[in-house]
């Protein structure tokens, strides 16, 4: 599981790249290569433990850390 690449682990824990881009508050395309190691330093910190917390969280934490992420959002124009 340490040694399993972190696109993978993501993906087996039910991560999306959508959800951790609005998690993380970035575009979906950032998450993309974040998690394919297209950064210099590879997969960045902030990523990997956004993953771990994920693992970790309860359904209903994960259900609030998703509310909480869709108020961060800037108001849509109507």
């Amino acid at each position: 599981m340490d040694n399993e690449p972190w696109q993978k682990r993501a993906k087996r824990a039910g991560l999306t790249q959508k959800t951790l881009a609005s998690l993380l508050g970035v575009s979906e395309n950032t998450v993309s290569m974040q998690l394919r190691g297209k950064w210099a330093t590879g997969t960045p910190q902030y990523v990997q433990f956004a993953i771990l917390i994920w693992e970790l969280s309860s359904q209903d934490t994960k259900d609030k850390m998703l509310d909480w992420a869709e108020r961060q959002k800037p108001d849509k124009p109507e």
